[in-house]
């Protein structure tokens, strides 16, 4: 299994805060680190930012691979299928949360050893430092034909636990960010796709759309503005990959927003870059994959000098008194990118809350 450090350099820390996130480079196999379920933010409270954060690796165990050495895909030969998989962390804290994906689309699972219903994210805290921790993901695609081969990502999300109280922490620093690791998946069988029965409901969103609209040099100044990065033109997005999130128009350094008991938010997510690209977003409250009754994630390919926007309206009487917000877009044609690094983007958790 490989390892990677959680350091952060000061460019990626301003576009966590900025609300404008860069494609993520690909990393093969190797998502990332959690902390603990603490409201003590370090990156509200004046603490050496890396405190309590040191590595983590994860990887599927013993993957078949070709003679040399590369991975090939997993098989699918109806039902459910399991994944056998391991996750290893050190340092203060070691909570960490899996997301999956099959071809962009958020995936369901259950893990073995477990009573838990099948969810879009399962969390778990690790006791020791750099020992393995063996679980297996189960679940049934919930797309995929005979004959297809799928992108399929497993992304670790760092500290899904934490969530400012907005009195010791009102942001969530490097908190909840994202490291993917990158597989894929043969299908013998078709599948039988959505199992209406078992699939977790959570249909918040109401009112979607989805347009296209060109990208001005207003925009892209604006961009720029936020991005922390050398000034983003036109000639950059044709090989980097941006995405924005907007509630109630307000977007920029947004970490927190207090919303009403009821009523609806208006959600704006706009995502822009390379050409070619095709990507799946989806919503999440509280770690959960929210709908509008019918689809999960909206899939959107990226063209030459325009700008894809989903919008939404979010029913606010679903909420909780608090609750995290983001974004997820997952790239469906990783194999015909691999070499450029263009892969999954999350846009920075916000706050939503009504007290």
């Amino acid at each position: 299994m490989k390892r990677i450090l959680i350091l952060f350099l000061s460019l990626l820390l301003t576009i966590a805060a900025t609300g404008c996130s860069p494609r993520r480079r690909k990393q093969s196999g190797t998502p990332e680190d959690t902390p603990a379920d603490s409201n003590e933010n370090p990156f509200q409270t004046g603490d050496d930012l890396s405190a309590g954060i040191d590595s983590i690796g994860h990887d599927a165990v013993n993957p078949n691979r070709d003679k040399d050495g590369k991975k090939l895909p997993f098989e699918y030969n109806g039902g459910e299928i399991s994944i056998p998989y391991e996750v290893h962390a050190s340092g203060k804290t070691k909570e960490i949360g899996f997301l999956l994906y099959i071809d962009g689309i958020a995936q369901p699972y259950k893990v073995d050893g477990s009573d838990a219903a099948c969810e879009y994210m399962h969390i778990f805290n690790l006791k020791e430092n750099d020992k393995e921790h063996p679980f297996t993901f189960i679940f049934e695609p919930v797309t995929g034909k005979k004959g297809d081969t799928l992108s399929m990502g497993i992304v670790s999300v760092y500290a899904p636990g934490f969530m400012p109280d907005m009195k010791k922490a009102s942001g969530y620093g490097m908190y909840h960010s994202t490291l993917l690791g990158d597989y894929e998946l043969h299908f013998n069988q078709d599948t039988k796709g959505k199992n209406a029965s078992a699939m977790p409901k959570y249909p918040y969103l109401k009112n979607v759309k989805q347009a296209t609209e060109p990208i001005t040099q207003d925009y892209l100044d604006s961009l720029s503005v936020f991005s922390g990065m050398v000034p983003i033109t036109l000639e950059l997005l044709n090989k980097e990959v941006f995405s924005q999130q907007f509630l109630n128009g307000q977007g920029g350094l947004i970490d927190n927003l207090k919303v009403n008991e009821d009523g609806t938010l208006h959600v704006t997510f706009k995502i822009m870059g390379y050409p070619g690209a095709r990507y799946k977003s989806t919503f999440y409250i509280n770690h959960k994959a929210i709908t509008d009754g019918k689809n999960t994630s909206f899939e959107t390919v990226l063209t030459k000098g325009n700008v894809s926007v989903i919008e939404a309206d979010l029913e606010l009487s679903q909420l909780e008194d608090f609750n995290t917000f983001y974004v997820v877009s997952a790239l469906c044609n990783v194999q015909e990118l691999w070499e450029d690094g263009t892969s999954l983007l999350k846009t920075p958790s916000v706050l939503l809350y009504k007290k």
